[in-house]
């Protein structure tokens, strides 16, 4: 297998964020309300926010103009597009997909974000150390995208105290955990192979 030549990522986000900043990107960003709010904590990081419904995309667009977030931008796609053919290798900090759809009937299972091509597209594009943040409230979902993610050499499940785990101040893990509704929380880890840690940083002083 071939691998990707190595893309200028810092030249890639620059054009689009006109400054140099770690980037972040969550993968259904619905409404905007995880992301507004982690845009305001998070000042000194870039966000993408990805969301493939063309109507929340808008209200999403819309929500991001009308609080004037400098370091936010939004995209219409789908997220599984951008991260395994659009993002440059090495060049994102973390992801955030928190409380997806589930897809749970069988025949619905190739729509799930959760893939081993989404999830090599992921370890692909993040920079070594970097983070998967992932929330569900579905305990068979979990099973089925820790199960992906884990199956990655790339990736390693590292422990996080629930109150630090960004997914849990959406919108949705405050209804849920109101309601008495398990919520389950990951945090994974973009491993360092051996020379990465080396290359990564030449190329972070290259774009300098």
């Amino acid at each position: 297998m071939t691998e990707r030549p190595v893309t200028d990522g810092a030249a890639f986000w620059r054009t689009l964020f006109a400054s140099d900043a770690p980037v972040e990107i969550e993968i259904g960003s619905g409404d905007g309300v995880f992301l507004t709010a982690y845009a305001t904590r998070a000042a000194d990081r870039h966000l993408l926010g990805i969301e493939r419904s063309p109507a929340k995309a808008r209200r999403l667009a819309d929500r991001v103009a009308r609080l004037a977030l400098p370091n936010v931008r939004t995209l219409q796609a789908d997220a599984r597009c951008v991260v395994e053919s659009i993002v440059p290798a090495a060049s994102v900090s973390a992801y955030h997909v928190y409380f997806p759809d589930p897809w749970p009937k069988r025949g619905h299972a190739p729509r799930r974000i959760f893939t081993p091509t989404l999830v090599a597209g992921l370890a692909r594009t993040l920079i070594p150390g970097g983070r998967l943040f992932f929330a569900t409230d579905v305990a068979g979902y979990a099973r089925v995208a820790c199960g992906h993610v884990l199956a990655a050499s790339e990736f390693r499940e590292v422990a996080a105290a629930d109150n630090a785990h960004p997914g849990l101040t959406t919108s949705f893990a405050r209804k849920y955990r109101a309601g008495g509704r398990p919520l389950h929380a990951f945090t994974f880890e973009r491993c360092v192979t051996i020379g990465e840690d080396q290359v990564f940083a030449a190329s972070k002083i290259k774009s300098r």
